[in-house]
């Protein structure tokens, strides 16, 4: 049996499903919706939204049992109309840090940094982050994810350094008591895809700054260019490529930390930020190897204490141990291995206690986590943290309720034209009161777009991964200091940017998938704000457009429109040229097909004359495309 636990998005309540049964069925009125829309059925999606057990906000539910990875899904209907977009932002349960738990200091830091009131999801996953629980931070873009556990990893840390000062005074005078504190200090490590978000993170950190204007807590983003500092950071960032650097090249040489042995030993939290990204295709081989190392390091020290409690010689032996007794083990210790049958060879104290056992935390944030198929990114974390608490907010893979959207078809003519316009009517460029981005498919595209907008006498910058670095980093300063500033980029800037005054995005190249559509929408319209976005598109981009134009208008969220190769025109490919929602098969779409045609047949009889018999075929037909 395994037990899920998720946070209701409305009511903060931690609700806990258990079942064994390999597959969910909450997410099949959804797709059985999305299919019959896309095949000729005719399931309307009230009838949909009236046949989910409770209520299906992000991850809130109140009946429906859920079996292995939780299904991220959204409303079935458009959201409500908000009074203004920070009330859909901001928590509605605590007015202030300190009643979340925060200390005054944190507090007083957050209020001089500009945040006097918590985000729902700081709301939501903050608590399980200090109660050192593994957590799922699943949530739309700009709703604050970052601060979710950055706020809490910054208050263990200043509760560590508060435990390690010496009790005596005039002990911190000996070297051997400093030297010890040392040895029992414990860092976080986040991982992120990129440098930008690096940095991003470390900036989020150190505004967080005490009475004297320092930093309340270190941080220090690592890389082969920028090695280690001397006196190690409280918070490691990195990307995984280049810890992974440090740690086969050179890092022993900046001390022990810096070794697989010392990074097992000492990093006692372990964050990916854009977790979806790092766990798929391009940046799995560095991440798994990461995460290899510390799931070693876990259940090393784990065995190490079960060893010493029951009394076993040596690995070996463990070894030799039923491999259920052995997972036992790791998971929950003596305990977990008794209860799974384990036979001692000697009598055991039954007044005997049994741990604490050593317990990393994980933690994993994204603002797309599809959980559809086992393959899927949301189901590999749930393999992996079976324990996790998943926390989502009600807009997850949904376009926000205050963005607007605005979708025009383009051609090789008339593409410079209308990038021109699209930049130029916007009224916040007109008025240099708002930031926008230009989104290109890669470099070379970028380029051209800039060609066009330089053309227009548009004054902007360019930033993607051909460009050198210095180029990368002054465009980025230009976006973040002057407003009205235009970047022509590509999606090297669509996960995780954080900058403020974006009122404007512009598609220039449509989003080559679903996935990518939802980050680049995402730099806009955040933290309650309002936003517009302009979609620009090609003939061959129609069909994901109308997919997604679609489930916006009727507030459907945009999971089933993913696609695993993040090419949505692959997936068509595989499906004879039509959209199959995920978590359908393509026999299933055939079959919908097949009962499409047998509709327009019946009807085409029944315009002949024999109605009743050729209606029972149609109603047949019908259901068969609801399936």
């Amino acid at each position: 049996m395994q037990q899920v636990l998720r946070v209701h998005a409305r009511t903060h309540q931690v609700q806990t499903y258990v079942g064994s049964n390999p597959a969910s069925s909450l997410l099949t009125p959804i797709l059985r919706a999305s299919t019959s829309r896309c095949f000729g059925g005719n399931i309307a999606l009230a009838s949909a939204a009236h046949s989910v057990p409770g209520n299906v906000h992000g991850f809130s539910t109140t009946r429906t049992r859920i079996n292995k990875a939780p299904r991220l899904t959204g409303s079935l209907v458009q959201p409500k109309a908000l009074a203004s977009g920070t009330e859909a932002f901001f928590s509605t349960e605590h007015d202030n840090f300190s009643s979340m738990g925060f200390s005054p200091e944190m507090q007083q830091a957050l209020e001089v940094a500009g945040f006097t009131k918590p985000s729902k999801v700081q709301e939501l996953a903050a608590p399980h982050v200090l109660r050192g629980r593994n957590v799922v931070i699943a949530a739309e873009t700009g709703s604050g994810k970052t601060l979710s556990y950055v706020l809490p990893i910054a208050h263990l840390m200043l509760k560590q350094r508060l435990a390690l000062q010496p009790k005596q005074e005039g002990e911190g005078d000996d070297a051997g008591a400093t030297g010890r504190s040392r040895q029992r200090r414990y860092h976080a490590l986040v991982l992120c895809p990129n440098t930008t978000l690096c940095q991003q993170v470390v900036a989020a950190v150190k505004c967080l700054r005490g009475p004297d204007g320092e930093p309340l807590v270190t941080a220090a983003h690592v890389n082969s260019s920028n090695p280690p500092p001397f006196e190690a950071p409280d918070v490691i960032v990195a990307t995984p490529a280049g810890l992974q650097t440090i740690l086969n090249d050179s890092g022993g040489a900046y001390g022990w930390l810096w070794s697989e042995d010392g990074m097992q030993a000492r990093v006692r939290h372990v964050i990916l930020d854009e977790a979806d990204l790092l766990l798929g295709n391009a940046y799995s081989k560095a991440t798994q190897s990461l995460l290899v190392l510390f799931k070693t390091g876990d259940r090393r020290r784990v065995e190490a204490r079960v060893f010493e409690e029951l009394g076993i010689a040596d690995k070996s032996e463990f070894d030799r141990l039923p491999r259920p007794i052995q997972q036992a083990a790791w998971q929950g210790g003596v305990p977990a291995m008794l209860a799974a049958g384990y036979k001692p060879k000697r009598a055991l104290d039954p007044e005997a206690k049994y741990g604490p056992y050593w317990r990393r935390q994980y933690i994993y944030s994204a603002a797309t986590m599809p959980t559809i198929t086992y393959s899927d990114v949301g189901s590999q974390i749930q393999k992996m943290h079976p324990d996790a608490v998943w926390v989502s907010t009600e807009l997850l893979h949904q376009s926000k309720p205050h963005l607007e959207h605005k979708w025009q078809e383009v051609s090789d003519e008339t593409f410079g034209p209308v990038v021109l316009e699209a930049v130029r009517s916007d009224p916040d460029y007109q008025a240099r009161s708002g930031k926008t981005l230009v989104f290109a498919a890669d470099g070379a595209s970028a380029d051209a777009v800039s060609e066009v907008l330089a053309g227009g006498h548009v004054p902007h910058v360019v930033y993607h991964k051909s460009r050198n670095m210095a180029d990368q980093a002054a465009a980025m300063e230009t976006l973040r200091s002057q407003d009205g500033a235009v970047m022509v980029c590509t999606d090297a800037a669509a996960r995780g940017l954080d900058v403020q005054g974006i009122t404007h995005v512009v598609q220039a190249d449509f989003a080559a998938n679903a996935i990518d559509f939802i980050h680049r929408i995402g730099r806009t319209a955040r933290a309650g704000r309002s936003g517009r976005v302009t979609s620009l598109y090609r003939a061959r981009n129609s069909a994901l457009v109308d997919v997604l134009r679609d489930y916006i208008k009727e507030g459907v969220p945009l999971e089933a429109a993913f696609s695993r190769a993040r090419s949505f025109s692959k997936k068509l490919k595989k499906t004879g040229g039509v959209f199959v929602p995920r978590g359908v098969s393509v026999a299933g779409s055939q079959a919908s097909e097949q009962g499409t045609r047998a509709a327009e047949e019946g009807t085409t009889a029944r315009e002949g004359g024999d109605s009743k018999a050729e209606e029972k075929e149609v109603e047949h037909a019908g259901v068969g495309a609801g399936r």
